[in-house]
């Protein structure tokens, strides 16, 4: 994030081909990432995103979080998927 400190963040769990959580410590929170992919047939994923904050200061940081990720979840969400199916696509070419 442009003009802050760096943000650390914990690879919490993953199940290949199912999830990955990702974490963030604050002071007395924690933000969590949870990713999960659903196959739907041999060629379509269902890909889903949740944002969890949580702990005795997750009031203090709700409308910082919502203001960072809010309005940019649901286009990151569609960049993120096209790039997986480019990348799909390059591995089943050959390029």
């Amino acid at each position: 994030m442009p003009d802050q400190a760096p943000w650390h963040w914990l690879i919490r769990e993953v199940q290949p081909e199912e999830l990955f959580v990702l974490e963030m410590q604050l002071d007395g929170a924690m933000l969590s990432f949870e990713w999960r992919f659903e196959a739907l047939s041999q060629t379509r994923t269902k890909m889903t995103q949740r944002v969890l904050l949580s702990g005795e200061n997750a009031a203090v940081y709700a409308a910082e979080v919502e203001q960072g990720f809010g309005p940019t979840l649901a286009p990151g969400m569609k960049r993120i998927a096209a790039e997986m199916a480019a990348a799909a696509l390059k591995s089943t070419d050959g390029r």
